[in-house]
């Protein structure tokens, strides 16, 4: 039943994605470079400067009001923002104000209280917007006649991010990895830079790049340019890709006992294996890729780019069998990762019983990451077991303060649902709190 529905739930995460996408995406002209001659071969960074200033940290978390902005490509004649708490339901309707306007859209803009609600949606006309999550880190979002998708004011959207794309071997596999920096990405300023690393790279590198559609795509590098602007945060993208080996690197038995995991973790530096015709070809296992993550990816990036050391600085999140990967990584790995985003987490693969015990084997404490989790209902998303995770990891005396769930009654498992609330996983990021899901 299990593989059942995980099949099922796979399956509708990639029709979401290429039911807009169309086509395979065409190659690119970005050069490779491989982690094993130490070195990067970058694609050039050519997003252009934005003219819009970093807000100072200090400012952002003092005042829990925050702008939000709506640009609406339709030009209706007015539009109101509704601020809604996802857990206890309060909402207030806000009438937005009217900016600008041009030959293509209308600007509106509104304030409202981010420590009371962590969600709104937009009326505009006779028609709604989608749901999206409300923070200090998400700028604003567009609306055309088909699509709803996040914009950071001051600089518009990316559709064609650019990235350094790189090549590391662990366990004898070739792993390709994309890196995206700021447009003002200094690698010699004495100020560092945090990192994100996303699980399924691929949904944002290679479709961001070449086929980019706002209806499927993550839009993962839009709305860290925006929490980079309106927080002062600096942060740069390391995107990881799986694509044929997601369903088995992206799985940590939890069936194993302690030493049969352990077993698994010598020859990470074992040379690439030989070049195999079938492409599914197994890769890591779940318990080697969170090691290779750990102990190769981390620590070059941490050798190459001008990046903080530390786990405050160092977040991980994935989608489905990426997020239950993300959440094993997080709370094997704490001293490499210190923010945990797990949206739709597939940890309905391994019964409560096993996750107790293999829980019952950590210390929890304040070096615990702080974990985001995200799902929607039974059937349509991950729930019940990402509640009982939450839940349970709560009894266990997982620090409560380090712990948040956005429990969604109207999500599904789809790109849609995960892009909606990024933000929010990028708040815990900033800010170590998501208010309104603490409180």
């Amino acid at each position: 039943m299990k593989k059942t529905l995980s099949t099922i739930l796979t399956f509708l995460a990639v029709i979401s994605l290429l039911s807009a996408c169309g086509n395979e995406p065409t190659q690119t002209n970005n050069t490779s470079g491989s982690a094993e001659n130490s070195s990067v071969t970058a694609a050039a960074n050519d997003t252009t400067a934005s003219t819009a200033q970093p807000t100072d940290p200090a400012e952002v978390e003092t005042s829990p009001l925050h702008t939000i902005y709506f640009n609406d490509c339709t030009k209706s004649s007015d539009a109101t923002a509704t601020f809604f708490n996802s857990i206890t339901k309060e909402t207030k309707d806000v009438p937005m104000k009217k900016e600008s306007e041009d030959d293509t859209s209308v600007k509106y803009s509104c304030e409202e209280d981010t420590s009371v609600y962590n969600m709104a949606y937009v009326t505009y006309g006779d028609k709604q917007s989608g749901e999206f999550a409300f923070n200090k880190c998400v700028s604003g979002w567009q609306q055309t006649e088909d699509n709803f998708y996040p914009y950071t004011e001051g600089i518009g959207i990316e559709e064609d991010p650019q990235f350094d794309d790189i090549t590391i071997t662990g366990y004898g596999c070739e792993k390709k990895v994309h890196v995206w920096k700021p447009a003002d990405y200094d690698a010699n300023s004495s100020e560092k830079y945090s990192t994100v690393y996303v699980l399924d790279g691929q949904m944002i590198a290679a479709f961001g790049k070449t086929s980019f559609n706002p209806d499927s795509h993550p839009s993962v590098v839009e709305q860290v340019e925006a929490m980079n602007l309106l927080t002062g945060s600096k942060t740069l993208i390391v995107a990881i890709e799986s694509d044929a080996q997601r369903d088995v690197e992206l799985v940590p038995d939890m069936e194993l006992s302690k030493s049969e995991r352990d077993a698994q973790i010598p020859g990470l530096d074992e040379e690439k294996h030989e070049e195999n015709d079938d492409e599914d070809e197994d890769c890591m296992t779940g318990i080697q890729f969170a090691h290779f993550m750990a102990n190769k990816l981390v620590p070059y990036i941490q050798e190459n780019y001008n990046v903080y050391t530390d786990a405050r600085h160092t977040a991980i999140s994935g989608n489905s069998l990426g997020g239950m990967e993300a959440f094993y990584i997080g709370v094997e790995y704490p001293e490499s990762f210190g923010t945990v985003g797990s949206f739709s987490p597939s940890l309905y693969q391994f019964n409560g019983d096993l996750w107790k015990t293999y829980l019952s084997e950590k210390t929890f404490g304040d070096n615990s990451p702080f974990i985001y989790f995200y799902t929607g209902p039974a059937g349509v998303d991950t729930d019940p077991d990402v509640t009982e995770m939450y839940n349970r990891l709560k009894e266990m005396g997982y620090p409560a303060e380090n712990l948040a769930l956005h429990y969604n009654e109207n999500g599904d498992h789809s790109g849609i649902s995960w892009r909606s609330v990024f933000s929010e996983y990028l708040n815990a990021i900033v800010f170590r709190s998501i208010k309104p899901l603490q409180q």
